[in-house]
């Protein structure tokens, strides 16, 4: 009789850890409102539902993208925004090796600014810590590909130019300059202010938005986090 019973058991924490198991990768990134404080960046969502209080806003990633759940009220965690194609996430946390790129065609007027393709391209333009997967196989991505130019990096009382030919948006990360866990980086455009950079080695962060965004969290790279948001968020339709 004793051996029925722990079957049972084994069984019925089986199933159960099959139900959490298909919520466990839906982590917290944002969270405002008087729940805040019991959802930290990071949080593992694994309930079929939550409650929240009026003024509360949560927004949650998972492999699929996005999801925002706002307001008073018990939320399935499945009912967020809807989510945007896997493909999507795919192609911006892809990691991508060094090695030299250039356009087809210098590109005309944009609307809005540039954003970097790649989440582990190391953007030029913008400082912060900057979380890498291969310190020995990054890329620098810059904006603004109209026309050659000759960047700075300095680090150490080094300084290393890194030239972009026209058209050209991404250069490998120079060799003479290795990057160093938190180490700190300064890039200048010609005739631009600099922005400092200090880098975070995270190793294989998988392919995965959930996994890349609590990696993320953890080593404090807000800037790709936010990346990774706004790029989880599905288009309007309509």
């Amino acid at each position: 009789m004793s051996l029925i019973k722990s079957a049972s058991k084994l069984a019925a924490l089986a199933a159960g850890m099959i139900a959490t198991g298909a919520l466990a990768g839906t982590i917290v990134v944002r969270a405002s409102g008087p729940s805040a404080t019991m959802y930290p960046p990071g949080k593992a969502i694994t309930a079929a539902a939550i409650t929240l209080k009026p003024g509360d806003t949560l927004v949650l990633l998972d492999a699929k993208g996005t999801h925002t759940l706002s307001g008073a009220g018990v939320h399935a965690i499945a009912g967020g925004t809807a989510s945007v194609a896997p493909s999507a996430l795919g192609a911006l946390i892809r990691s991508s090796g060094a090695r030299q790129v250039r356009t087809g065609a210098v590109r005309g007027a944009l609307t809005g600014p540039a954003k970097s393709p790649n989440l582990w391209y190391v953007d030029a333009s913008r400082g912060g810590t900057m979380c890498v997967t291969d310190p020995a196989a990054t890329n620098v991505w810059r904006p603004d590909m109209t026309s050659a130019a000759s960047y700075s990096i300095w680090s150490g009382g080094k300084n290393v130019p890194l030239d972009f030919a026209a058209g050209q948006s991404v250069r490998p990360w120079p060799a003479q300059l290795p990057l160093t866990a938190g180490a700190r980086y300064r890039l200048a455009a010609p005739n631009g202010a600099p922005v400092e950079i200090v880098v975070q080695p995270i190793g294989n962060a998988g392919d995965s938005a959930d996994a890349v965004g609590a990696a993320l969290i953890a080593k404090g790279c807000t800037r790709q986090l936010d990346q990774l948001v706004e790029a989880g968020q599905a288009t309007p339709t309509g």
